[in-house]
């Protein structure tokens, strides 16, 4: 789940409703930058790259100690890897190139790992992707493109999911003020990032786009008032509420 937090309020918006923003920034990219070999199974894999949060999303659990809902972030890892499995092993089922590339993508989180959940997670899904490389006769390099691909178009999603909109580029989250860590290979110019910022409310910009043309994106989300929470419950309040939709436009 990704959590915005206001003074009196919550804004939920699930990880795979995010993944679908994903997708549809992935849809619009120049085709200069993106190559036709694998294209489908790239696209497949951005769309559903967050399917393993279908299950915990529809509930979501209360974090005690910071007082919000738990989100992406701070879930609870021995739950998080257990999902971060099965949503592979599902995308597997429709397309084991996709299922590498979000393999890929969910083990770079715990390269590092100093928890035994997430340790043994790591371990089992190089296993999996050194399995399906050979299986599918796939080339390092190729992939690790793709991969670059694939969080680009995450992080972009992450960036209009996370920040409120219309936000200043001062106020933005740290993370994505000084650009997109995965953009390089869309700029023209060597080694420079993307940068995105807001020109109002409703439209993002870029100083330097990637996209062929301009387009909308609607983000669901649900706002919760704090005072319901308190009074009926997280999930109570959650499952009786409406989505509501934001349309943000993305300029050339």
């Amino acid at each position: 789940m990704i959590v915005r937090e206001s003074k009196d309020a919550f804004t939920l918006i699930t990880q795979h409703d995010h993944a679908t923003i994903s997708g549809e920034f992935f849809l619009h990219f120049k085709k200069d930058f993106i190559s036709a070999e694998h294209y489908e199974s790239l696209s497949f894999a951005i769309f559903q790259h967050d399917r393993a949060w279908l299950v915990p999303d529809a509930a979501p659990i209360w974090n005690d100690y910071l007082k919000r809902p738990y989100d992406f972030t701070d879930y609870p890892e021995e739950l998080k890897v257990y999902f971060y499995k099965h949503g592979i092993e599902q995308v597997d089922r429709v397309n084991s190139y996709s299922a590498l590339l979000c393999s890929l993508h969910y083990s770079s989180f715990f390269k590092n790992a100093l928890s035994e959940a997430g340790r043994s997670f790591y371990q089992r899904e190089v296993q999996r992707q050194k399995h399906l490389m050979h299986k599918l006769k796939i080339k390092n390099e190729f992939i690790q493109y793709q991969l670059q691909v694939l969080k680009f178009c995450d992080d972009l999603s992450l960036y209009v999911c996370l920040n409120r909109p219309g936000v200043p580029k001062s106020e933005e989250i740290s993370m994505f003020k000084k650009g997109f860590e995965n953009s390089e290979l869309f700029n023209d110019k060597a080694d420079a990032k993307i940068i995105a910022s807001f020109s109002d409310r409703n439209a993002l910009q870029f100083n330097y786009s990637p996209f062929v043309e301009k387009f909308d994106i609607k983000i669901p989300s649900k706002v919760m008032l704090k005072a319901d929470i308190e009074k009926f419950g997280l999930l109570n309040v959650y499952q009786g509420l409406p989505l509501t939709y934001t349309t943000l436009k993305i300029n050339k």
